[in-house]
């Protein structure tokens, strides 16, 4: 299934808060309600605007989804960039730092990282979506695991790209699980085990690890 081409951003300021109400109602409902049971009725009558002007924005509830969820995920990205607030070098602090800010932020978007995972268990496309977000972090760790081996803080002969796959899997399912009451760890207890083990992992130097 293909997607529907994008619409071009509003060229007003009256259009962009339309567009912006558009997008925080159809957020609202389909973390309410569901994605299958909210119509675009819903959606225009949430966000004080006519049948009609939905379809200015967008050509369909999956569309809008779909721009909800890439919104959500490039500040979910952004939220976790550590980028030059630690140099490379301060390896261990770096992990940790992402895993906290991982967490923080699936636990704020929950709700709607959850709608997307039902769509993506029925509809290839947003499993494609889900894919693409998922290979935007696998990449990343691939890209800081490459640094902290030539820096010599981790194992040389791990395979970036599987590596920041399985670690990346492994965060992410625990972020989603974590919150359960059942688990018993505060965030900070939550932070701990994610970083020792993902140190672990990598074989990350002793220097590296916090005294």
């Amino acid at each position: 299934m293909t997607s529907a081409e994008p619409v071009s951003p509003p060229a007003t300021a009256r259009g962009r808060r339309t567009r912006s109400a558009l997008l925080q109602a159809g957020r609202e409902l389909f973390e309410e309600c569901g994605f299958s049971a909210v119509g675009i009725d819903a959606v225009a009558q949430r966000a004080g605007v006519s049948h009609g002007t939905f379809y200015t924005w967008f050509d369909s509830k999956e569309a809008l989804l779909r721009e909800i969820v890439t919104g959500v995920a490039a500040e979910i990205f952004a939220a976790t960039s550590i980028g030059a607030r630690l140099p490379p070098a301060a390896a261990y602090a770096r992990i940790e730092a992402a895993n906290r800010s991982f967490l923080r932020a699936v636990t704020r978007y929950s709700r709607i990282l959850r709608v997307l995972d039902s769509q993506a268990d029925v509809r290839e496309d947003f499993r494609e979506l889900r894919l693409e977000i998922r290979e935007s972090f696998v990449r990343r760790g691939m890209e800081g695991l490459v640094r902290m081996q030539e820096l010599g803080l981790a194992d040389p002969l791990l395979p970036p790209r599987a590596t920041a796959s399985a670690l990346g899997a492994m965060v992410e399912s625990f972020a989603h699980l974590w919150q359960d009451p059942v688990e018993g760890l505060d965030e900070a207890e939550a932070v701990d085990v994610l970083t020792r083990l993902w140190a672990g992992a990598i074989g990350l130097a002793p220097s590296a690890w916090p005294s």
